[in-house]
């Protein structure tokens, strides 16, 4: 009872939790809804502090001497510390587009991660299943030990009686020391899915740990696919979309405040020669003229790389129809094999009993025993296989379609 279990569906969740995928995604978040706040601080005022200090050939000078006045010559070296302030009080547009152009660019990144996180079902679905498969193999296998040892026994005593051979005796024992080698193969592989399985799930799971049979799996049906790349698409056309409208933004005039104030020689009075404190201030009015004879040509650019994304959504589209028409078409085979399988394991079933029959009352050799039993082992073991590949291809079918 304390036999630890599980599920195909916990092993999603580990693995889309664990995975170093889950990390990178919260981190793009993070950065991005980071970047977008990031936008605000434009509005603050851009302050700059600039220092200089100049030596000219030449300088600002009277052409000629007036009568009572003396004008002082400038120095030739000259020397400025300013602080310049600027305050953006209309931007066109700009900021408020780059934090939508932002958050678009967050939703595509992180969804490209989302996309690789849920390539990694498939994987964990291909070793779920071969574990699932080892088990049971490993359970008939399990049983046909059982079948043999029990007619060993038989044989055995009978030889002992003189009624059977020893070498009717050794042939069974062959076959059974062949059963076990294919038990340790089964088990190898099993530990194989199983060590996979850790990986994908950064779990560690006991080797007695049971796989549950999912009994869930929807029918196949024609539905809507919700595969995460159609939302990468769509985000990616949100984010042209958006770059469009900041080409245009752009392109808006721009007002702001500025202020200049600062020490230095010469101030703004230009024929005092000695330092002075100075200021100056005004509104600016930005129109970029050049940018309304682009942004058209950039607008092209951008709806050529929007079709591009159209073109690329319906090549998905197409390629995941063709991959659930196969798949479909896997999922009805296994259905009609699993159908008669059961008929087929009851027959061999029925013949291996009575070869164990003539076994026993001498009437076949042992060699003629094992080719039934073998033949009846084939039949469980493919009737267990079938089972558990029909419930693959309908997880695989869900898993195309991106449920």
């Amino acid at each position: 009872q304390d036999k630890p279990v599980l599920t195909l569906e916990q092993c999603y969740t580990l693995a889309s939790t664990v995975s170093p995928l889950a990390e990178q995604k919260a981190l793009t978040i993070r950065a991005g809804n980071m970047a977008e706040k990031n936008q605000n601080l434009k509005w603050l005022p851009q302050v700059d502090l600039n220092a200089q200090a100049t030596y000219q050939s030449a300088v600002t000078s009277f052409p000629a001497k007036l009568p009572n006045v003396t004008v002082e010559e400038l120095s030739k070296d000259q020397y400025k510390g300013t602080l310049d302030i600027l305050q953006p009080v209309y931007d066109g547009g700009v900021i408020s587009t780059q934090k939508k152009l932002q958050h678009a660019t967050t939703n595509v990144e992180s969804q490209r991660v989302e996309v690789d996180l849920y390539q990694l079902r498939s994987k964990v679905n291909g070793y779920f299943f071969t574990a699932l498969v080892m088990e049971e193999n490993i359970r008939v296998m399990s049983l046909v030990k059982a079948d043999l040892d029990n007619n060993i026994k038989k044989l055995t005593a009978q030889a002992a009686n003189g009624i059977a051979t020893n070498s009717n005796v050794d042939v069974l024992k062959a076959e059974l020391l062949k059963t076990s080698q294919k038990i340790i193969e089964y088990n190898a592989a099993r530990k194989a899915a199983i060590q996979m399985l850790e990986i994908l799930t950064g779990t560690a799971i006991a080797e007695n740990t049971s796989f549950i049979r999912p009994s869930g799996a929807a029918d196949v049906a024609e539905v809507t696919s919700v595969r995460p790349e159609l939302k990468l698409f769509d985000f990616q056309k949100q984010q042209f979309q958006q770059q469009s409208k900041l080409i245009s933004a752009r392109s808006n005039p721009k007002f702001s405040l500025f202020t200049n104030g600062g020490y230095g020689r010469p101030g703004l009075n230009q024929l005092k020669n000695e330092f002075q404190w100075f200021y100056i201030g005004g509104v600016k009015l930005s129109i970029p003229i050049m940018s309304h004879f682009t942004k058209q040509k950039e607008k092209k650019l951008i709806k050529i790389q929007e079709q591009i994304v159209d073109i690329q959504k319906e090549n998905f589209l197409n390629s995941n129809r063709q991959l659930l028409v196969q798949q479909k078409n896997e999922v009805e085979k296994y259905r009609q094999l699993v159908a008669t399988d059961a008929e087929i394991v009851l027959l061999r079933t029925k013949i291996k009993e009575n070869a164990s029959f003539k076994l026993e009352n001498g009437i076949i050799t042992s060699t003629d025993y094992i080719t039934e039993l073998n033949a009846e082992n084939q039949s469980m073991l493919n009737q267990k296989l079938h089972e558990i590949q029909w419930l693959q291809a309908r997880y695989n079918y869900q898993l195309i379609l991106g449920k």
